[in-house]
């Protein structure tokens, strides 16, 4: 394993959030990134080619605290989608004036969750031009542009009745295969994944999958898929991290079926978030210790921590004072 320290070549970046930051996500390109905090605040900022992090636009989102944002794909224009505990999600598009500065517009409000908003995303652009939110109602809902020239109408597709218990819904991911029915694994007392069928038009729980030995899911992440013949899924879980390994098709010669075929337990005494790689081999966990480790598939068919990164939390109070 490789321990990496925060060093002079790494750019730390004034926030400006006068509130815990809940989320930071870049585009496509990873050329842009947009955090959402506590304070009700967006803000986007652009790499330049001198490579500098430099914001480029700020608005508030929301009445209350920001939860979560997802980047649209480009082919749609330049979109984000941000959720809060004002209980709506709302869509944003950026159109740039005369002066080239960046002005993000609401294009449309999501309001009909009961409770908090708690997770946000885009579904992949092969799709069309999807949204998936999950409230603490225990819902998720799909949302479907109804046309992609006007972003002011967006149908409720449908409504998901996940959990009625918990926290409700506190995490999504969508499935990125090209060749399956679309596909999203849902995070809270427990992973549940729902697939859409095409013959009844409509989604259904395919697979359900053991919950938390405590508490609830706090992130979930579901692998790109290059080609493989299965899927991998990851929970984060606070105490401990959990990579579902999902087989396609059964015995019985379904091949829109999911299985269960394997699961690795990875205890962690701070496992919040998680993320995967464009190609899906390398898995990143982190918490809020200024703690990110990386994880990798090795011989032996097991996930190992290659890398560890640790923030020097040193510079960030040096560069608060300055």
């Amino acid at each position: 394993m490789r321990t990496a320290l925060a060093s002079s070549s790494t750019q730390i970046v004034s926030s400006m959030h006068q509130d815990y930051i809940h989320d930071c996500k870049f585009d496509i390109y990873g050329r842009r990134m947009a955090t959402c905090s506590g304070d009700r605040f967006v803000r986007v900022w652009d790499f330049t080619d001198s490579g500098e992090w430099t914001l480029v636009g700020e608005w508030q989102a929301h009445k209350a605290s920001v939860s979560m944002l997802s980047w649209g794909h480009p082919e749609f224009g330049s979109l984000i989608a941000t959720c809060g505990n004002d209980n709506e999600a709302k869509i944003w598009e950026e159109r740039t004036s005369h002066s080239a500065s960046s002005r993000w517009t609401a294009k449309a409000q999501l309001t009909e969750a009961r409770k908090a908003v708690s997770c946000v995303e885009f579904a992949p652009r092969h799709w069309g031009l999807k949204l998936a939110t999950g409230s603490a109602d225990g819902c998720v809902r799909i949302y479907e542009a109804v046309d992609v020239l006007n972003l002011a109408q967006w149908a409720n597709a449908a409504t998901l009745q996940c959990f009625s218990d918990g926290n409700g819904v506190t995490s999504l991911s969508w499935s990125t295969g090209r060749f399956e029915p679309p596909t999203l694994v849902v995070g809270g007392s427990h992973p549940v994944v729902y697939r859409y069928t095409e013959a009844s038009r409509q989604w259904s729980p395919v697979l359900v999958l053991p919950p938390p030995s405590h508490g609830d899911v706090r992130d979930v992440a579901w692998a790109p898929n290059v080609g493989r013949r299965f899927h991998y899924i990851a929970s984060c879980e606070g105490e401990q991290l959990r990579i579902f390994k999902l087989s396609r098709g059964s015995s019985s010669g379904e091949g829109d079926s999911l299985d269960l075929e394997a699961t690795q337990t990875i205890e962690l005494p701070n496992a919040w978030r998680c993320q995967w790689n464009v190609t899906g081999t390398v898995l990143a966990v982190g918490g809020d210790r200024g703690t990110v480790q990386l994880y990798k598939l090795g011989s032996d068919g097991s996930f190992q921590i290659v890398s560890q990164i640790q923030g020097d939390l040193s510079q960030v109070a040096a560069h608060r004072s300055m």
